[in-house]
């Protein structure tokens, strides 16, 4: 399924959540009731998206001997909501770098209806590779013995593994791509007002112009903290840009398949894009 035809099938309904997790990663319910609760909620169109296999340590990613299960766990969930419920089969896989990320041939060849892409861990200054996701706690210890706390390092790196992975191509949505900011701006709140900041953000609009992806817009923080990724600031240029959005809740839990997104919808709807 390329872009567009990914796009194609949520553009003219509300109804639809492209990004959502189980026990096969670090969900808290199992497939068949993630997807019990997104028929019931009244979805048209459903993606299941683990965090993929990885190849540095990491407790939220699925292994690589459960993808069998998932793919057979998810082909019985088709034929369930057959007519009544797309649902498609999916892995928010982890960009590395050049050797490891959506592009390589082991997720290529999977049978996967569209692959999300994002950006969770960043090298530190010797090459480490840290999960900068996550509670702010963790990111602060880091931050602070990991990245000899040069905030400014980590968050202009998370960006450059951003740019790498829509440069190699391989996917066909791209994830929260300013998620670093929600550690980063409790590091600093003056962070999203800087220049050099907002540069990156639009380097990312450019290049996700130029590549076809849709972007999401993720919802998961926005009753917790308020927000959503990218922030709401940097809607106008998505819009200018004329780049294709899909509003995802990110659900971990069956009660929040929906989170977030009727506002994220309704916020969308209202701002107009920059002339």
């Amino acid at each position: 399924m390329t872009p567009q035809e990914l796009f194609s099938l949520i553009k003219d309904t509300q109804d639809y959540n492209l990004h959502s997790h189980t026990e096969f990663c670090d969900g808290h319910a199992t497939l068949s009731e993630m997807a019990g609760a997104a028929a019931e909620a009244g979805m048209k169109v459903w993606g299941a998206t683990p965090h993929s296999p990885i190849c540095v340590e990491s407790k939220c990613n699925m292994s690589k001997d459960s993808v069998p299960a998932f793919l057979e766990q998810c082909g019985a969930a088709r034929e369930r909501y057959d007519g009544t419920m797309r649902f498609l089969t999916s892995m928010e896989i982890d960009f590395i770098s050049r050797d490891f990320g959506p592009h390589i041939d082991y997720f290529q060849k999977l049978p996967l209806d569209f692959r999300l892409g994002s950006v969770h861990f960043v090298p530190n200054q010797e090459g480490v590779w840290l999960d900068c996701d996550g509670r702010f706690e963790r990111f602060a210890e880091y931050l602070r013995y990991g990245f000899n706390g040069d905030l400014r390092y980590v968050v202009e790196k998370y960006f450059e593994q951003v740019l790498a992975m829509l440069e190699l191509g391989g996917i066909d949505m791209l994830g929260h791509f300013d998620k670093i900011i929600g550690n980063a701006a409790m590091a600093d709140a003056t962070i999203e007002s800087q220049g050099w900041y907002e540069a990156l953000v639009d380097d990312v609009v450019t290049h996700a112009s130029t590549s076809g992806v849709v972007v999401e817009i993720n919802t998961k923080a926005f009753h917790d903290k308020g927000r959503f990724f990218p922030h709401s600031h940097w809607w106008d240029k998505l819009k200018s840009a004329g780049v294709p959005v899909a509003v995802n809740s990110d659900a971990h839990y069956p009660e929040k398949v929906n989170l977030g997104r009727r506002e994220a919808i309704s916020l969308w709807n209202k701002q107009k894009p920059l002339h």
